[in-house]
């Protein structure tokens, strides 16, 4: 690897991380025809670049040589009550020249992480593309794990499956409300069983209850309802993708879906993805996204069998909170 100077990121060097993007996302393209939407050119770069800096609180390194910048990773320092105090990296948080070594990458974390540490941020997260496999095989060298997966589908090469029960599938509405906080705990229920063991904190699942209830009053929301005899059995929940480096132009987003536990295997969420792709294909959408737990056996079978295709990972370490810098000058 050639030699590099590393430095602090700063607004002064949005242009050329814009650029790196730009240059890291049309090569994924091939891969990952989607990801060639209106949000891959540089103004769009340089916004979103320009708002993750100035509305995060970020900590960033660059590698410069004399042809300028090779290569960056931005972290954002957050807190919340489920993953406490870490470092995010984001899907645009990161980039490297393409004729640049993947050594590149696992040397930039190296000078980033330890100011991270010094911020209290002992978990790091970061959205790794999966369209060069540079970056998904540098931060498995860095002893991150796979987290979560984020997946694309083409709704135009759906394959319906042949055998689904005969239950209802409608369009919930406002008299739905008490049916969907009831299956607000579906999700909770298999990210806290074996072998996933997510916590789930009480004012969090008071909030999804809540969220549950209010998506059928939503307008920008699909709420699609599986019951029998008038009984709730599953759901789906679609919006529009929001814009972004991660989103199909036109795409829609299957938010979240889930089915009782004791309707497991009887495919009613076979049927409620017929169903879903169909009403979604009517309406001209031909990308779907969604992401899984990986850990969670039934999402990460179920969501690949429909034919979604992960381009992401969510990828994570966690450092031992008794770390201290070693200072070998004393």
């Amino acid at each position: 690897m050639m030699r590099f100077e590393f430095r602090a990121i700063t607004e002064a060097d949005i242009p050329a991380m814009a650029d790196l993007l730009v240059a890291r996302q049309g090569l994924e393209s091939g891969i990952f025809p989607f990801l060639r939407s209106c949000s891959l050119n540089i103004k769009h770069g340089m916004d979103a670049l320009g708002k993750l800096i100035a509305n995060n609180i970020v900590i960033g390194a660059g590698a410069f040589a004399e042809g300028g910048l090779a290569g960056y990773i931005l972290g954002m320092i957050k807190a919340d009550p489920l993953r406490g105090r870490h470092a995010w990296v984001p899907y645009e948080g990161m980039a490297v020249g393409a004729e640049q070594s993947p050594e590149l990458i696992r040397a930039l974390y190296a000078e980033v992480s330890t100011a991270w540490l010094k911020q209290g941020c002992f978990m790091h997260y970061a959205v790794v593309p999966l369209g060069n496999q540079a970056y998904f095989e540098a931060f498995q060298r860095l002893s991150f794990f796979i987290q979560q997966a984020h997946g694309v589908m083409d709704i135009g090469e759906y394959r319906p499956f042949a055998r689904v029960p005969d239950v209802e599938v409608r369009i919930a509405g406002k008299a739905d409300r008490e049916k969907m906080g009831r299956l607000s705990g579906i999700i909770q229920s298999y990210q806290n069983s074996a072998p996933t063991f997510e916590l789930a904190l009480p004012e969090i699942a008071a909030e999804i209850k809540a969220g549950y209830e209010n998506a059928v009053e939503d307008g920008g929301m699909t709420v699609l309802l599986a019951e029998k005899d008038g009984r709730e059995l599953g759901f789906q929940i679609y919006e529009a993708a929001a814009a972004g480096p991660m989103s199909p132009d036109g795409g829609m987003d299957l938010c979240v879906a889930g089915t009782y536990p004791g309707g497991m295997g009887a495919g009613i969420g076979k049927k409620l993805m017929n169903e879903g792709c169909a009403l979604m294909k009517e309406r001209g959408v031909r990308y779907m996204i969604t992401d899984w737990r990986i850990a969670n056996l039934a999402s990460s079978t179920f969501w690949p069998k429909c034919g979604f295709k992960a381009f992401a990972y969510r990828m994570v370490r966690y450092i031992d909170g008794n770390w201290k810098p070693v200072d070998l000058n004393r």
